[in-house]
């Protein structure tokens, strides 16, 4: 949901922005593809971030992608987001872990990200049954 701060187009002027019927922002929020915040008297307010995915929304109906469509590929960007933040998130945590072991550590790890396992070797038959 979008904080109130950031909410500050009422639905008339958003719509008018990206070039929509009001009618279709309300459409796309009963579909789940957009949650603008909602006042104390329930008008919608929306940010910029609502409406940079508006846009986002019309460009790939325009190119053919239903709504369902549009909700999944959505929720992948999200969750992409999301996984991105936490690598970064975990990089920084363990460059600051070698940093205080004094970069000590950091040669195993890659050693033993880049050696190979060890494989049993297989028997191979000379001649096949006929």
């Amino acid at each position: 949901m979008t904080e109130s701060s950031d909410a500050v187009y009422i639905i008339s002027v958003a719509a008018e922005i990206v070039g929509m019927h009001p009618q279709t922002l309300r459409v796309y929020e009963r579909k789940g593809l957009v949650d603008p915040y909602r006042t104390p008297g329930g008008t919608r307010r929306y940010s910029q971030t609502d409406l940079e995915r508006l846009l986002m929304i019309q460009e790939l109906s325009g190119a053919g992608v239903n709504l369902e469509g549009v909700k999944r590929i959505i929720t992948l960007q999200t969750d992409n987001d999301r996984l991105m933040n936490q690598v970064a998130r975990l990089r920084r945590l363990l460059e600051d872990a070698e940093a205080r072991r004094g970069g000590r550590g950091s040669v195993e790890i890659r050693m033993r990200a880049t050696t190979k396992r060890q494989l049993p070797a297989i028997r191979r038959r000379d001649t096949f049954p006929g």
